[in-house]
Parts: C-alpha cells; structure tokens; sequence
C-alpha cells in the first residue's frame, strides 16, 4: 500500500477569510454549508474513531435522543430569545414519537391519514415498509392526544417526549444553580461590569494545504457555544458545554471519560485556534500578551444531574491540535488525488 507521509504537507490558515457570522442552525446546517469541514466531519475521515475516506465523503445522517436532549439543553441556556419549550403533551418516546411528529407534517401537508402515517414510518425508520394494520392501530392510538395537543402550538417551539422534557428541565436547573458555570459563561469585571460574551457565533475560515507540487483550498465552519473576551485585562476564554449519561466528575478521566472517548480535546483546539486568529485580527489579541482560557461545562442527563466546569489543559490543546493537522491532511490528500485511492498515512 502507498505510504504518505504527514511530514510532506503544510497547512496554512488564511486570516484573511476568517468570518463571524450570526446565523441560524437552519442556515448554519443547510445544503449552503453542507460540504464544509468541520470538527464533527473530521471523525468521518479518522480511523482511531472508526473513520474512513468513504464515511468522510457520504457522511451519514442520524438522530439520537442523548442529542435530542443535550440539542434542547443547549438551545434554552444558550439562546432563550430564540427557543421555549413546549409543554408536556403526551409525546411518544424515540422512533414512534419522531414517526408521529412526521405524520403530523404530512398530514398539514394534505396527505390522506393513512398515507401521512407511512410517510412519517418511513421517514423515522419505524418498521418502515413493515406496516401491519395492527401497527397503523397502534400508531393513531398512541398519537391522538398528542396530535390535538401539539395543534395549538406556534411551530418554533423544542416539542419533548415527557420523560425528556422533565430531564431537560433538570439539566437546565443545575446549570443555573451553577455559579461557576454561570461566572465563566456571563463574567463581570471586579466593578460589577459586564465582560462582552457571544453565543452560538458561526465561524468560517479557508486553509491552503499544500502536498508535494501540489494544493487546495479546504473551507471550514465551527459553531461556538460560547466565547468571552476582556479587552481591558487581556483575557480571552473558549467554553463549551456538553450534557453527558455519566457523572459529570467522570467527564475528564483518561480511561473512560467523554473529553477523550469522543475526541473533544480536538474540538477545543481547532475552535481555539480559529477564534485567536479571528481575535488576533479584529482585537489586536497576541498569544504573548494575551491570556487564553478554555473550559468545559459538563451537566449530566441522570439524576442527580451534577454540573462542573474543567478547565482544558495546554496539554490537551497540543494533543488535540496534533490530532485536528492530520486530519486535515487526510482530508486535503482524498480532496486532490480522489476518495477511492486506499494510502497509509505515516
């Protein structure tokens, strides 16, 4: 098999197309950015994570209700203007309750009620093409009450099964109840003052990756939960928040913990670098004279939903920084010679 050699390319972040842009998920995930690179798609291209060059290509499309939950987590603490959740309404748990959700859409669509249902089955995998009239029975039982509730609401509102609604509720509680948590996402200065902080900001940056005689160009977007910056005291800090099964004390172990498990060492250090180098241009931010912080705030989805906030170590940074270069060499070696050539990479 060919051997490529990381030592061969070099990657150059172009400053000059660094973009911050207020955008909406709708927008942010639309087929305008579909084909970026971004930390989430670097997995599909990482063979420690169960990558390939295929999976990086087609990369595939799923929803589970850890995301369903840490997504409403997210968008309540981090953007209330645009979110509110709807009331207990009776909702139906994971495939039967997104299955009903779809044949509610079809059928204000105009679709007969019969022909709403095996859309919706189709579309939620829920024995799709396997319908039996017990089934379809079964379906309309368990999503009558919840159709006529659900037909009140305005359409923007995060719809919960009631099991999740009520962990939600409690991820959100404990996070407010978190002073520490609260403090790093909203500082103020010694005088009550209130630091500038952003989230949900979308940014876009270019990179030049060079191979041998040859190049392209790779665009890449991040979403960034939240980022505060204090100008005066030259300080600019990078926080993530993440909902986890486990105990949020297990977040950070080596052995078992989600920080490497899932890699989000990676995700600090690229979105960390971009954020400096976009701070580095509009705020006049230099590594030597600034300070720069990252930290995780973890809540866990389980009773007793615990809270922490962990600082992430210049070590994790390097490692993932590491981890992120390589990957886009990856990335920018299939981008030129194709996706199909199989290479070891050394």
């Amino acid at each position: 098999m060919k051997e490529i050699n990381f030592k061969d390319f070099k990657v150059i972040p172009i400053l000059s197309s660094i973009n911050r842009i207020d955008m909406s998920d709708e927008e942010y995930f639309s087929k305008t950015y579909r084909d970026y690179v971004s930390n989430s798609r670097l997995k599909n291209i990482n063979p420690a994570e169960g990558g390939s060059p295929s999976l990086y290509k087609n990369p595939p499309h799923f929803s589970t209700q850890s995301l369903v939950v840490g997504s409403a987590v997210h968008e309540r603490l981090l953007q209330p203007e645009s979110f509110e959740l709807a009331p207990k309404m009776g909702r139906p748990t994971a495939k039967l309750g997104n299955c009903i959700d779809a044949a509610i859409k079809y059928r204000k669509q105009g679709c007969s009620i019969y022909e709403s249902i095996v859309k919706g089955s189709n579309d939620a995998d829920y024995y799709a093409g396997r319908l039996t009239y017990s089934r379809i029975k079964s379906i309309l039982k368990a999503g009558l009450s919840y159709y006529f509730a659900q037909k009140n609401l305005k359409g923007t509102e995060i719809v919960l099964s009631d099991t999740d609604y009520d962990t939600v509720i409690s991820c959100i509680r404990s996070v407010e109840n978190n002073s520490k948590i609260i403090n790093t996402l909203y500082p103020e200065t010694a005088f009550g003052n209130k630091i500038p902080n952003y989230n949900e900001d979308a940014f876009f940056m270019d990179y030049v990756v060079m191979y041998k005689d040859k190049a392209t160009i790779l665009k890449y977007k991040m979403k960034i939960d939240n980022w505060t910056i204090d100008t005066e005291n030259k300080v600019l800090t990078l926080n993530d928040l993440k909902t986890s099964y486990k105990p949020a004390s297990l977040f950070m172990n080596p052995e078992y913990g989600s920080m490497y498990h899932y890699h989000y060492y990676r995700q600090f250090a690229l979105y960390g670098d971009i954020l400096q180098l976009y701070c580095m241009k509009e705020y006049g931010y230099t590594p030597k004279t600034w300070n720069f912080n990252a930290n995780v705030l973890v809540v866990s989805t389980s009773d007793p939903y615990e809270s922490q906030c962990f600082p992430i170590s210049d070590n994790l940074i390097k490692k993932g920084r590491r981890e992120y270069m390589q990957l886009l060499k990856r990335v920018a070696y299939y981008e030129i010679f194709g996706y199909k050539e199989e290479v070891k990479f050394i």
